[in-house]
C-alpha cells in the first residue's frame, strides 16, 4: 500500500512541476506532457484496478 501512496506522491509532483514549468515558460508543450502523464497514470490505475478485482473473485 505504501507503494502506491508514493507513486501517487510522484505523479503529483510530476504533474505540480509540469504545470508550473508551462507557467513559466508558457511553452504549451508542458501541457502536453502533463497530460499523457495523467492519462498513463489513469489507463495504469484501471488496470490495477482490474486485477484486483480478477484476484478478489478468483480467490472468493
Amino acid at each position: 500500500m505504501i507503494a502506491i501512496r508514493l507513486m501517487i506522491v510522484a505523479l503529483l509532483i510530476a504533474v505540480v512541476a509540469l504545470g508550473l514549468a508551462w507557467l513559466f515558460t508558457g511553452n504549451r508543450k508542458y501541457l502536453g506532457y502533463a497530460g499523457r502523464v495523467l492519462r498513463f497514470a489513469v489507463v495504469v490505475g484501471l488496470i490495477t484496478a482490474l486485477l484486483y478485482v480478477v484476484e478478489r473473485l478468483v480467490l472468493r
